[in-house]
């Protein structure tokens, strides 16, 4: 689950920004260069931003339930 998080909030994320520099340069920068800019952007512009914003939420929580798991993989010893 947690690496279908990674992709899914790289999908959505990548999507945002490139609506974000359709819309404007100012918001294609700001998104790629301050922190949560683009979520600003998504919802902002909610009717443009609706699915890859519901991607990138989908892919935040898949990482946070995910995470539990890969901390127990990585206390296993290999072998």
């Amino acid at each position: 689950m947690y690496y279908l998080g990674i992709v899914l909030c790289l999908v959505g994320g990548l999507w945002i920004v490139v609506n974000a520099f359709r819309k404007n340069i100012w918001w294609g920068l700001g998104s790629l260069l301050i922190p949560f800019v683009a979520v600003v952007f998504a919802i902002m512009n909610f009717a443009q931003n609706k699915i890859p914003l519901i991607i990138y939420i989908v892919g935040i929580v898949l990482l946070i339930v995910g995470m539990p798991s890969m901390s127990q993989m990585a206390a296993v010893p290999a072998g």
